[in-house]
Order: structure tokens, then C-alpha cells, then sequence
């Protein structure tokens, strides 16, 4: 289970206590600069965080093919690692996959990574933030900058890892960063995929609509493909 950017393992909670009810393992990493993971500090694009990922894996003897799920940078990770490894998939759980970010989100995030960034997180005004936000603002600064400057043009909706497992791909309505139509298209691209539409939800439509989400997270888990 990979979290996406400015997140952490954490955010999987709710998911984790209903999969380890049924008996699942699950191995849930903090990405390089969230969470409890260090930063070295050193250029992160779309390969380190695949050698990190089956670095975790091969360190907790994971057996495969396993279930990957993802959120946005998360799920991302797990399409781009199922393009190379596919005899590591069973299937993918992908949440809030961006196919294309848009420009003026990109140019926002980049602005906020300058002073409103440091000026908050100086005065420790984050403190008092929702979970999610307070995570953002913990995570390090270097970490958020690499995934503008890896991420901030990617454009799946051209170039698409080609995957062999099946695929399935929810995202909310309302989401900014991951729009519904961009993924409807990466959708109609894998011919072994399936799609969600959570209503009245945006980009962390685990959060804002639970019920429905972990609907469709346990359906799709225990779905034959």
C-alpha cells in the first residue's frame, strides 16, 4: 500500500484494520522524505522510488504476485513498477492516478513550496492544521520540490505504462489533481481495467467519502481479477 505526495503510511489506517481483519498482510512504506523515512536528499524521480519500493519488499520477503494499491503518487509508482516487474502483480488498486496534472495546479504547488511554505512551517502554524495539511508540511521540502520538478509535466494520457494485470482505477468527482476524465481515458487505454467514480469527492476521496471507498476497495479485492 503506497501513499501518494505529502502523505504517509498512516493515511492507510482505516484499510489496514479492515484487511488485517480478514487476514491480510500488510506491508505499508513511508516514501524517501515522509513519514519516518529519511531524505538523502538526492534527485527523486520516477527509478529511485521503484529501487526504494522493492528494496522494502525484498527486506520483508514479500510473496508474489501480491495486490498493490496506490494513491496518486502511490499509484503511479505501482503501475510504473508493474510495467517492469509484472510477476510482482496480481492486481492493482489504483486511487487518484493523475494522468495529466494540470498546469495552473502545478504552478500553484510550485508557489506554495516558496515563502507561504516556510513562513508557516517556521512559526509552527501547521501544528494546528487538519491531519492531512499537518502531514503536508512535515514532509520534507526537498522530497515536495523533487516532485515538482520530476512530476509536474508526467502525462500518462500519452504515455501509458503498459501493464498486464488488472487494473482498477477510482477517483473522486471534485478531484483537481487527478481528473475524473483524464482517468476515464488512462481507463479505456488498459483493455484488463475497471472504473470508479466516487460522487462529492476530490483528491483524497478516502477520506471524504469512506463508505463508498472501502466499498470498492474490499470489492476489488477479493474480486477474481
Amino acid at each position: 500500500m503506497i501513499h501518494g505526495t505529502g502523505a504517509r503510511a498512516e493515511m492507510w489506517s482505516p484499510q489496514i484494520r479492515l484487511l488485517e481483519e480478514q487476514g491480510f498482510r500488510c506491508i505499508v512504506p513511508d516514501l524517501r522524505g515522509h513519514g519516518e523515512s529519511e531524505d538523502p536528499r538526492d534527485s527523486t524521480g520516477i527509478e529511485a522510488h521503484l529501487e526504494d519500493i522493492l528494496e522494502t519488499l525484498e527486506y520483508h520477503a514479500v510473496r508474489f504476485p501480491a495486490i498493490f494499491a496506490g494513491h496518486s503518487l502511490g499509484s503511479i509508482i505501482s503501475l510504473e513498477l508493474a510495467a517492469k516487474r509484472p510477476e510482482l502483480f496480481l492486481k492493482i488498486l489504483a486511487a487518484a492516478m493523475p494522468g495529466r496534472v494540470p498546469a495552473l495546479t502545478v504552478l500553484t504547488f510550485k508557489a506554495f513550496l516558496g515563502m507561504p511554505f516556510h513562513a508557516i512551517k517556521s512559526v509552527g502554524l501547521h501544528k494546528n492544521f487538519a491531519w492531512r495539511e499537518r502531514v503536508l508540511m512535515d514532509t520534507s521540502h526537498h522530497s515536495l520540490q523533487q516532485i515538482v520538478e520530476n512530476f509536474g509535466d508526467l502525462n500518462y494520457i500519452d504515455n501509458l505504462p503498459a501493464v498486464t494485470c488488472p487494473v482498477h482505477f477510482v477517483v473522486g468527482r471534485l478531484d483537481p489533481i487527478a481528473l475524473a476524465n483524464h482517468v476515464e481515458e488512462m481507463h479505456k487505454l488498459l483493455p484488463n481495467s475497471s472504473l470508479e467514480v466516487i460522487e462529492w469527492a476530490g483528491h483524497n476521496c478516502m477520506d471524504s467519502q469512506p463508505g463508498p471507498f472501502n466499498k470498492w476497495f474490499l470489492d476489488k479485492i477479493h474480486s477474481p481479477t
